[in-house]
């Protein structure tokens, strides 16, 4: 996928319908219910975690002179590449619905580490 292309899609990403949908727990999502609904709460959560890092990853790349954008496009190009691979190999070991809710965990959590980052390199506001 082009960096145009994924900036694109991330920019689709925070359209506010899209981020308030993400922020609402799935209507088959219960913590306490099925292996089933606890991966449509995993789903839910990776898709909240998606929405708060395409806007952190917006306001990112409008922060990063013209110059330099390709760069950055290019690393967040390369760390979307590694992210589904990673949790992948992470969660090989698992089985069944056992291996989705993990695989879905990591997914979750390599986004959040990537939205810390992202965030910390925001400029700071007085």
């Amino acid at each position: 996928m082009s960096a145009f292309r994924l900036s694109s899609l991330l920019l689709v990403l925070t359209v506010p319908p899209l981020a308030l949908a993400a922020e609402q727990p799935p209507a088959d999502c219960d913590r306490q219910g099925s292996e089933a609904q606890l991966a449509a709460c995993a789903a839910g959560d990776l898709a909240a975690a998606e929405a708060r890092l395409a806007d952190v990853y917006s306001r990112r790349l409008a922060a990063t002179a013209p110059t330099q954008r390709p760069a950055f496009e290019r690393l967040q190009q390369l760390w979307q590449d590694d992210r589904a691979p990673r949790c992948a190999t992470a969660t090989r070991g698992f089985q069944g619905a056992m291996q989705q809710l993990q695989y879905l965990s990591c997914l979750k959590s390599v986004t959040l580490l990537r939205l810390d980052d992202l965030q910390r390199q925001l400029p700071q506001r007085d």
